[in-house]
């Protein structure tokens, strides 16, 4: 009796060692996964899919906790930490990766008018070629694009101080930009004083007078409400394009090639909600604009497509590699 209560006793000693070790190990591990978008915008409604689509398909093994209104930082900030490993993930604009050591190839994204749609923008950017590129900066700079899904809404001007009819227009406009060389060089041709601010920092900027206007689409440019202090859209589309999905390569290089597909697919369904929503949201911004005072114009888009031509050849075999703006438009001409 004694011996089997000994037994007993020791069994029941090393299960309490044994149960925590198992809780240990059936606890999922968090992804901290972050934006710059705002709550409940197009960016954060996808990425609350994307969270639900990676907590199913990894039976629990991973559980996304997103952070959207840059409650993490900004871009340039979120980029930092995704290289030490602070974050795991972002989700904000593709051309973002150009301000990473690296990406500057990314910068062709903003070659002015290069894409014909979102569509054809989507298309691309996740073809082979861009695959590599993708690759190549997350073994040098740390950070990798896992995904370029979800089509934003084309660029536009907005100001406070009149609206943008032609590219003349833009002379000695001070206009916020983010710190992307390709844009620099777009306004610098027609002649606006950029000031290059975060996304954080643009209506502070607007409402205080340091800057005239701001680049941006209704996607990023609604749902902080701009409109408040910015009474001029004008329609110039002169960029189109899509959201990236970034990833820490330290934590990207741990995972196993099967968890890789499920962030991958979570990634494009996600990416298809953005351009679903962000759709609806175009439909309905002129609307909202115009119920807030503002002035809404369609510029001659022939125009600023001639003020800007060829603007990109200084960069060409700088920034990205040689030829790219070439093979990007003959892409969209063979179909």
């Amino acid at each position: 009796m004694k011996h089997k209560l000994g037994l007993w006793l020791v069994a029941a000693f090393m299960g309490l060692f044994a149960f925590p070790i198992a809780m240990a190990q059936t606890q999922p591990k968090v992804i901290k996964m972050a934006t710059i978008a705002v709550t409940n915008s197009p960016w954060h409604k996808a990425l609350l899919h994307f969270k639900e689509i990676v907590d199913t398909e990894s039976k629990g093994r991973y559980s996304v906790s997103v952070y959207p209104d840059g409650q993490l930082g900004d871009i340039a900030q979120l980029l930092s930490s995704m290289q030490v490993g602070t974050v795991d993930m972002g989700y904000f604009g593709l051309s973002s990766i150009s301000f990473v050591k690296g990406g500057e190839a990314l910068n062709v994204l903003y070659v002015p008018y290069l894409f014909k749609s979102g569509e054809w923008s989507e298309k691309i950017l996740n073809n082979d070629e861009f695959q590599a590129i993708y690759s190549k900066v997350g073994e040098t700079a740390g950070v990798r694009v896992f995904g370029a899904w979800g089509q934003r809404s084309p660029r536009a001007l907005q100001t406070t101080k009149g609206p943008i009819n032609k590219p003349e227009d833009l002379r000695g406009l001070r206009l916020r930009i983010p710190a992307i060389p390709m844009l620099k060089a777009t306004f610098d041709r027609m002649g606006a004083q950029v000031t290059q601010l975060g996304m954080l920092e643009i209506y502070s900027a607007l409402s205080r007078g340091t800057v005239d206007g701001q680049d941006n689409g209704f996607d990023l440019s609604i749902p902080p409400k701009f409109h408040e202090v910015a009474k001029f859209w004008s329609a110039t589309d002169h960029v189109y394009e899509v959201v990236g999905f970034f990833v820490s390569e330290k934590m990207w290089k741990g995972l196993s090639a099967a968890d890789r597909e499920i962030f991958k697919k979570a990634a494009k369904e996600a990416g298809a909600m953005t351009t679903e929503l962000t759709r609806k949201l175009d439909l309905e911004s002129v609307a909202t604009l115009k119920a807030a005072g503002v002035t809404y114009v369609v510029p001659d888009k022939a125009a600023f497509r001639a003020a800007v031509a060829g603007v990109e050849k200084e960069l060409d075999g700088k920034l990205w590699p040689a030829g790219l703006v070439d093979r990007i438009q003959k892409i969209q001409e063979a179909k």
